[in-house]
């Protein structure tokens, strides 16, 4: 039986951290990369593991994946989110690869999204494949946030899935979409993306008004009712506020440098 690592990146998940490692807990052994929580988040964690590391925060977590596999001892490694969970039919699935049925060095799994205590099936949420289970010399990471591990060959795939609560109230979606946005616009804005007056419109109006139907008619997000109706409605604000973020950091660093030029 080959042994597993499960590695998380946490920041102020108080009260979500206990919940998910009662899931893995009987995994080999569980790294935590705590971003300098100010709540009881390492406290917590450190009933699980000792293994847990405080870094400087960043915002997001992918930035520490690479670090916290960096620390860990076996070559299977299984990443969670603090807001997720494994079931026990999900345990099974890894544990008979872990014995030695596997084909392949890297496997999504899909993930069963929970918004505000609903399953959402539409809108391109489920099953949402992630590659989460996988053997660390076989995938490449990206610092990019909500990017997947890469894996470098070919991938299986799982039944059972992660069990993934996405938020508990519309705040705290609000305040992930306000912290998550800010983020995506400067990513955008070191990649060149520009927004000027030729395509504002585009930017700002078609662009997530089409995301937004895309998801509710395409992906059929109208299945899940009015959930699915929000969900559009959230798609649409996600994406005109990230780009009047772009539009904002591109204003202020033109009037910055025009006023270091004069």
């Amino acid at each position: 039986m080959d042994k597993l690592s499960v590695i998380i990146v946490t920041r102020n998940e108080e009260r979500k951290i206990k919940r998910c490692l009662d899931t893995v807990c009987w995994a080999d052994e569980i790294v935590i990369v705590d971003q300098s929580s100010d709540d009881d988040t390492v406290k917590l964690s450190k009933e699980y593991t000792d293994k847990v590391y405080v870094v400087d925060p960043k915002g997001y977590c992918e930035p520490d994946r690479k670090v916290a596999v960096s620390h860990t001892a076996n070559e299977w490694i299984l990443y969670l989110d603090a807001d997720e969970l494994v079931s026990p039919e999900l345990k099974e699935e890894i544990m008979r690869v872990l014995s030695g049925q596997n084909k392949n060095n890297s496997y999504y799994i899909p993930r069963k999204n929970i918004f505000l205590d609903k399953w959402i099936k539409g809108s391109g949420w489920y099953p949402g494949y992630v590659l989460r289970l996988f053997k660390k010399s076989y995938v490449n990471f990206s610092d990019n946030i909500h990017t997947d591990a890469i894996p470098i060959t070919r991938s299986g795939y799982f039944k059972n899935p992660i069990i993934h609560y996405t938020c508990e109230n519309i705040d705290e979606y609000l305040y992930k979409m306000n912290s998550y946005t800010s983020i995506l616009a400067f990513q955008a804005y070191k990649k060149g993306v520009f927004i000027g007056s030729t395509n504002c419109i585009i930017k700002l109006f078609l662009v997530p008004l089409s995301r937004a139907l895309h998801k509710y008619l395409f992906q059929a997000g109208y299945k899940d009712g009015f959930y699915g109706f929000i969900i559009a409605c959230f798609t649409f604000l996600t994406v005109f506020m990230m780009n009047s973020k772009l539009w904002e950091i591109q204003y202020s660093d033109t009037f910055n440098m025009k006023l270091h030029t004069r």
